[in-house]
């Protein structure tokens, strides 16, 4: 669940992109995942899922300690950057730095599932 006021606009990166409403200051936790808001799928719930959810997940959920997490807010919009002004920590996704308003939000999808994402990361170059 995104803890900060954002909104969704076109991205220089890639399609749309999550975007600061307010300044948030270095340090902030931006992001947390919130059981009963949030989707988590074991990959035998996921494997069970018709093919096009399969699918949609692939391209907007994340991959954390073996299970399929999708946020059902606006924050499986966030870009990778390879140089992210968020990265992860014991549950959080924290800014790395002060993000201006207006400025978009950016994550390493490595720190996610380094696999998954290297192969994900070809396709977009």
């Amino acid at each position: 669940m995104l803890m900060v006021k954002t909104y969704l606009d076109r991205s220089p990166i890639h399609g749309l992109g999550v975007f600061a409403a307010e300044f948030i200051p270095k340090g902030t936790k931006i992001w947390r995942y919130v059981e009963g808001y949030d989707r988590c799928y074991t990959p035998k719930q996921f494997a069970k899922l018709p093919k096009q959810a399969r699918e949609y997940l692939k391209d907007y959920a994340y991959r954390v300690d073996g299970e399929i997490i999708f946020t059902v807010d606006n924050d499986h919009y966030i870009n990778h950057s390879d140089k992210p002004n968020t990265y992860l920590h014991n549950g959080y996704a924290i800014a790395a730095r002060n993000i201006r308003k207006g400025q978009e939000i950016t994550n390493d999808y490595r720190e996610f599932d380094p696999e998954l994402c290297a192969a994900f990361l070809k396709t977009k170059k």
